[in-house]
Order: C-alpha cells, then structure tokens, then sequence
C-alpha cells in the first residue's frame, strides 16, 4: 500500500466520526483570525470540555487543526492549507469523479 493511501485511511477514519466531522464543519464556518476555545467547541457541539479536547488531539495529529495560545486560553481553527492538501490527495488517489463539483448532487450516469 502506498504512503497516499495511508494517509487518506488515517484522514478518513478521523472524519469517520461524527463529533470529529460535526467540529472540522464547526471550524470551517469561523471567519479567518476568528479561533475558538475548547468551552466554546464543546458549547456548540453539546459535548464535555473533555472530548472536545480528546477529538481536538486526533484532529491535530492530522495537521487539520492548529492551536494559538490567546492569554490563559488556546484557540483552535481549521488548517485551510493542509485541508486542501487533502482534497488534492483524495482527487490523486480517487480521481475527480469521487468529488461533488458545486451543482453536482448525484452520480454520472444515473
């Protein structure tokens, strides 16, 4: 198995679960320069402090998320540049026709 692959199954698997996607879909919407603390992701999410903290952890190993200390707190957004690093590995690995292009809802041919 080739290096690309390990990293979309690594990718994927961390997106497999719901509170991982439910917070990369939370950080995707933050305006740039506008990071969010733990309290506030668990807030949004209805989840503990403490699993946001334990998703945040598979997240970062990924490099999707990135951290910045802001006083007694640390805030966390969306790696935009790694995110689409992704993107790009996944239309190498899987080819165009497995990305929905805006206005494209269903599969060709059907």
């Amino acid at each position: 198995m080739n290096e690309e692959i390990r990293k979309l199954s690594r990718f994927f698997k961390a997106l497999g679960d719901e509170t991982r996607l439910s917070l990369v879909a939370l950080l995707t919407q933050q305006e740039p320069g506008r990071a969010l603390c733990v309290g506030r992701l668990a807030q949004e999410l209805d989840v503990t402090p403490s699993a946001v903290s334990q998703h945040l952890r598979v997240l970062k190993d990924l490099g999707l998320v990135q951290a910045e200390r802001r006083g007694y707190r640390v805030h966390y957004f969306l790696d935009s540049e790694r995110l689409a690093a992704y993107q790009d590995l996944i239309r190498r690995q899987l080819g165009a026709h497995f990305t929905v292009r805006e206005g494209e809802a269903h599969h060709r041919g059907t």
